[in-house]
């Protein structure tokens, strides 16, 4: 129930940013006592949940083709890391996800050009892998396809929008794979699964509220923050 209240909180942060639901509640969850394998399955589950209610409510701010790029980048990188998650130490590899965040939120925060830059679309499908990748592994995907779409500086709605499209399609992917390949925890207490359903679903609508609210200058200051938070709190040890 502890990891019910801290998914809550990070739903609200989720809605509001539109990524950042699995960064918060990861280290959250750990925090509390719930095992890596749990809070992957429980962030994908959540965040496929979530993000298809805003991907149907916002698909007209949606770029399609921004978005299909990304997904057909991140079925190959969430297929590799669901089978190679059962190879690689976790006491590396959240370390190495959190300081891979962390540089990200950095990156961010750097004084670059105002003016937008689409990427090609070699770079969105790699993108894409990359997210995949660290989806399918430790469920922090977010922190690649936000560089992209603040490299291009898109408006918050379409921000939100084209990354409710992007975890549709490769959180429901991870979790099939997850899943096939013995990766998943066997053990989910039944019991507690619509709780964790109904805390995201509840605090991703609060947080959507509160985006409509934030100018464009606090989006993005936001964002970083909590970038760099995340990973900051990943390599805090469990």
């Amino acid at each position: 129930m502890a990891g019910v209240v801290c998914l809550a909180f990070a739903a609200v942060v989720g809605g509001a940013t539109g990524f950042g639901t699995a960064l918060v509640a990861t280290p959250l969850m750990l925090l509390v006592g719930m095992d890596v394998a749990t809070v992957v399955v429980v962030n994908l589950v959540a965040g496929l949940i979530t993000r298809v209610v805003v991907a149907v409510r916002m698909r007209q701010h949606m770029d399609r083709r921004r978005v299909r790029m990304l997904c057909l980048g991140s079925i190959p990188g969430a297929l590799a890391g669901a089978l190679l998650v059962a190879y690689l130490p976790e006491d590396l590899l959240k370390p190495a996800a959190g300081v891979a965040i962390m540089a990200c939120g950095v990156w961010l925060a750097l004084p670059r050009r105002a003016e937008p830059r689409e990427l090609s679309v070699t770079a969105q499908a790699a993108t894409g892998a990359v997210g995949g990748f660290l989806t399918s592994t430790t469920s922090l995907g977010g922190p690649p396809p936000v560089l992209l779409l603040q490299q291009a500086r898109v408006p918050p709605s379409t921000f939100i929008a084209d990354l409710a499209g992007y975890f549709v399609v490769t959180n429901s992917f991870s979790l099939v794979v997850l899943l096939l390949n013995g990766a998943a925890p066997s053990r989910l207490p039944l019991l507690v699964v619509p709780a964790f359903v109904a805390a995201a679903s509840l605090g991703n609508s609060v947080g959507l509220r509160l985006a409509r609210l934030m100018p464009a200058a606090v989006f993005r200051a936001v964002v970083i923050a909590l970038v760099i938070a995340a990973g900051a709190a990943t390599l805090v040890p469990a």
